[in-house]
Formats: C-alpha cells, sequence, structure tokens
C-alpha cells in the first residue's frame, strides 16, 4: 500500500482531491492532508509518504520550498504540483527540483487525476524493481517508462540540461525522431467518444514500442506522440528514401493494427542535448500534413521559412457582404496562397477565429461562438479549415436568427434527450437526432453540450454504460449479449470502455455486483 499526503491552503481543494479519486482500488492511503507546507514538512517527518500532492502558492510556506526540502530528505518521494495558468514559471521551476508531475486545479478532471497518480506509481514501482530484481523484460520496460516519463518532462522544460541519468545510451549517437499526428482524431471523438479517442492512442503507443522496442514515445498533444528511435545497424537505412519507406511500413502496420491513419514528420538527430531542437523540427515537418495530406513527411530547414500573404482578417468584410458562393471564392483565393505552407497551422486557425469574432461577438452569445472557434481549431487541413469556416458563419448566421425562447417546452435539447433515452441501444448518429430536432448537425452539437455539459457521443455512451451495468448486475447474460443489448457491436471495444470507465473488466464487474449481493443477503438473514 502507497501512502499520499494532500496539501492546499484551499479546503475545497483537498475535498476535490480526495473525492476524486478511488484511492483504495488505486492501493493508496490518504495519511494526511495540510494547509501549507510548513505543516506538511513537519508531518513528513514524522509519517513519511510515498507521494506528496501539493498547491505551490500557499501561506507560510509554499509548494516549491516544501518541494524542496522534500526532496532533499526524502528523494524518493514523487511531488505533484497543483498549480492555476499564471503559475507555469514556477511549474518550470518545480520540475528543475525533480517534481514527478503537475495538474492545473481549474480544469482538473478525476481521469487526468488518475492518470497522473498512475504515472507516480509506475515510477515508485520502478525504483522498487530497479532495487531489487534481475534485469528482465518486465524490468526493461519499466526502465523504458522512466526514460519516458524524463523525455516529457525535458520537452516541458526550456533549458536544454539534460536530466542525469535519465536517457538511454543510445540518444548519445544518432538516432530519428518523429512526430506522429493521429489523423481524424476528432471525427473519431463526435461519433465514437473522447474515451476512443484515448484507448487509440495507448494502442498507437503499444504498437510503436511492439514494433520498435528500444524507441521512446511520450504523448505530446491531444493527437500527438513523439518518438525517439535508435539509429539502424545498417548504413543505407538511414537514407532518405529508406528511411521514409520504412516509416511508410510503420504506418501501415499501425493502420492496419489500429483501423486509424497517421501522419509523420521526421527529422535525424545526434547526441541527446538535441532532442529538443529534434522535437520542433519533426514537428514542423508534420505540419505540412496540414497543407499536403496524410503522408510521411522529413524536415528541411528551406521549407521551413515563413512567408507573407493574403491575411484572413483583411476579408472579413468582404466574406461577411457576399453570398455563399462568393464567400467559398474569397476562401478558395486565399487557401491557394498558403497551400505552399510558410505560416503554421495554428496562425491561420487564429486568423479565421478572429474573421468570427469580427463577424459576430456582440450578435451570439459567447458560449456559441468560442465551440465554434474551437471547430476551427480541431480542423487538420486548409481544406477542412476553410469549409468548417463557412459552415461556421453559416450556423453563427442561424443562431442570430433563431430565437428559441418561444419554443417553451419544445427546446430542441429537452426532445432530443427524449429522443436519446429512447434509441439509445440503437445505432444513433449526431446527424439523426439534429434533423430529428430540424437544427443543422453542427448547430445542435454546439448547443447539446452546452445545454447538458457533454459531447453528444459522450453522453450516449454514459446511458450504455450505465445500462450494461444493469444487465451485468441482473441478468444472467453473456458478455457479448450484454454489449449488445446495451447499444455496443464489438465486444471487445465494449470490454475495454468499460474498464476505462469503470475500473473492472465486465466479468470482474459482475463478479463484485454478485459477491455484493450475497453479502447483503446473509446481513439480512444474520440480522433476522
Amino acid at each position: 500500500m502507497w501512502r499520499a499526503m494532500i496539501v492546499d491552503d484551499e479546503p475545497i481543494i483537498r475535498f476535490g482531491i480526495k473525492a476524486s479519486v478511488d484511492w483504495t482500488r488505486e492501493e493508496i492511503e490518504i495519511v494526511a492532508d495540510c494547509a501549507n507546507g510548513a505543516e506538511a514538512m513537519k508531518l513528513l517527518e514524522e509519517t513519511p509518504v510515498d507521494i506528496l500532492i501539493t498547491d505551490i502558492k500557499m501561506p507560510v510556506m509554499g509548494g516549491l520550498t516544501l518541494s524542496k526540502q522534500a526532496l532533499e530528505r526524502y528523494p524518493d518521494l514523487k511531488i505533484v504540483l497543483v498549480s492555476s495558468y499564471n503559475d507555469f514559471e514556477y511549474v518550470r521551476e518545480g520540475l528543475k527540483l525533480g517534481v514527478a508531475d503537475y495538474i492545473l486545479k481549474h480544469t482538473l478532471e478525476p481521469e487526468e487525476l488518475l492518470q497522473v497518480i498512475r504515472r507516480c506509481k509506475a515510477m515508485l514501482e520502478t525504483t522498487r524493481k530497479e532495487r531489487s530484481l534481475p534485469d528482465s523484460e518486465e524490468d526493461r520496460a519499466a526502465v523504458r517508462k522512466r526514460h519516458e516519463g524524463e523525455l516529457k518532462l525535458h520537452l516541458l522544460q526550456r533549458s536544454d540540461r539534460l536530466p542525469d541519468g535519465g536517457f538511454p545510451e543510445w540518444l548519445n549517437g544518432e538516432y530519428v525522431g518523429l512526430v506522429l499526428i493521429l489523423n481524424r482524431v476528432y471525427w473519431i471523438e463526435e461519433q465514437e467518444g473522447y474515451l476512443h479517442k484515448s484507448v487509440l492512442l495507448e494502442q498507437l503507443t503499444e504498437s510503436l514500442h511492439e514494433h520498435e522496442r528500444e524507441g521512446l514515445a511520450v504523448q505530446t498533444g491531444e493527437n500527438e506522440l513523439f518518438f525517439l528511435l535508435p539509429k539502424p545497424p545498417q548504413a543505407a537505412a538511414w537514407e532518405e528514401d529508406a528511411c521514409s519507406a520504412r516509416l511508410q511500413r510503420l504506418a501501415g502496420k499501425l493502420k492496419s493494427e489500429i483501423g486509424a491513419s497517421v501522419t509523420i514528420g521526421y527529422t535525424l538527430g545526434r547526441g541527446a542535448d538535441r532532442i529538443r531542437a529534434v522535437y520542433a523540427e519533426s514537428q514542423s515537418a508534420s505540419n505540412r500534413g496540414f497543407f499536403e495530406g496524410i503522408g510521411i513527411y522529413r524536415y528541411h530547414p528551406d521549407l521551413d521559412v515563413r512567408r507573407n500573404g493574403i491575411r484572413l482578417p483583411e476579408l472579413a468584410h468582404e466574406i461577411a457582404e457576399a453570398s455563399g458562393e462568393k464567400a467559398a471564392s474569397l476562401l478558395a483565393d486565399w487557401r491557394r496562397d498558403w497551400s505552399g505552407g510558410g505560416c503554421p497551422p495554428l496562425q491561420l486557425k487564429e486568423e479565421a477565429s478572429r474573421v468570427l469574432s469580427n463577424l459576430f461577438k456582440q450578435q451570439v452569445d459567447p458560449y456559441t461562438l468560442v465551440e465554434s472557434f474551437d471547430r476551427l481549431f480541431k480542423s487538420e487541413t486548409l481544406e477542412e479549415l476553410c469549409k468548417t469556416l463557412l459552415a461556421c458563419i453559416a450556423d453563427l448566421r442561424k443562431a442570430r436568427s433563431d430565437s428559441f425562447d418561444a419554443m417553451g417546452s419544445t427546446h430542441p435539447i429537452d426532445k432530443a434527450l427524449d429522443y436519446i433515452r429512447s434509441h439509445y441501444v440503437e445505432t444513433l448518429t449526431l446527424q439523426q437526432v439534429a434533423d430529428y430536432v430540424h437544427v443543422s448537425k453542427n448547430y445542435f452539437s454546439i448547443l447539446f453540450k452546452k445545454v447538458t455539459g457533454e459531447n453528444f457521443i459522450d453522453y450516449v455512451i454514459k446511458l450504455r454504460v450505465q445500462r450494461a451495468k444493469e444487465l451485468l448486475a441482473g441478468a444472467d447474460l453473456k458478455v457479448y449479449e450484454v454489449a449488445e443489448q446495451s447499444g455496443f457491436n464489438d465486444v471487445k471495444y465494449f470490454s475495454k470502455l468499460f474498464k476505462k470507465i469503470t475500473g473492472l473488466s465486465p466479468v470482474d464487474y459482475r463478479e463484485q455486483r454478485h459477491h455484493e449481493g450475497k453479502g447483503s443477503g446473509t446481513k439480512e438473514g444474520g440480522d433476522a
């Protein structure tokens, strides 16, 4: 059983952290919670812990001072900093001190906290194994996880200073750095839910490790992985054509195994002190996919040159006054001007967002406008960005003119929720429900999240999993029958998703519920 301590001067934050995780299931005991660092240091001397979760800014003694003193006395301690948006300089300082990870308190989700805690446990278990077990395959995997943790922290820091002994020896020589972009990830999220995307990224990492056992992989974005590979023994394999062919084969294997395509940007590196530069170059190369489509792209410095072109906000007034066909023509000119690259995709997305802001800022509610910005930033190609911008303009014009207040009890989301609850075990799509309530798919998606606080598909999945729990607890059905009767067509996916949400496989959940039922029955009989 691992031991943990929570330190925060806000009681509600301490309570929220304690309530967000099933600590017993994670085999962790919360031995204390404190209001400041001085109180925590005193308790640490009396009751040592393995994991320390601490706020950065606190009276008496802050989190950084606490971290420094605690790590000096207990070097194996895993510290998680709880920060606000404006605390990131302190976070960097904490990472330099050797803290394990950090979380943002104002956007903290239970699943995010759980993943951070599990990473800390993995580090603790790695340390324990390195001190007690022989060099087995399991140990090598644990060491790789530690290296990947060091790599992630190194990428977050601005300094090129390397952690002592934190990277494998082969990084002192030649290697290749890849940035892999999981394509259509937001479509996947919309159709299958956020957790399905998370499952795919985990499968992608596992597949990479199966095919390239010595490589290191870290998630660096919502749909992005950074992967480092040692130089192949054959010199010819390092030439551009051979390297691209090798990566094409890897991309093909990944697609066949996880059912999703990837765009890869890569570059060559030499020496661990080049890792941050290799990541930046690989990411720049992967950006070409935004302009040229799915593919394998090697970094070339001459393609990274910024240039001037038509600025989209300058066209905002013309687009606003134009008909649909004329607006599309203006955007087509803008797209052609940038089709060869020369501008970061993020900058072009920001320009598209400014167009919407200029046109609709005072005319639609802020939530609807922000959701439209989100749609723009999820565009994976320049062509998709232009189409999405036109769709957003049309939807926001409709939002401006529509008044659902007059609909009384027939608010479209109320009507949609009734429909979903009656049909969630069937094949159910966002388009189908939007058609049922007579609004556009995109506007319905925005309105649904605004009213319910959840994405459409995540809401449907929640209903399906709840139905599966009821069937597992009460009916004597096989797992595939439970999946089918809950609205899941793929039993393997159902099992993986069910475990990710509940922490138990369907079989283990059923056994636990049946065991609880027997225990309850025995107790009632004894009382009688």
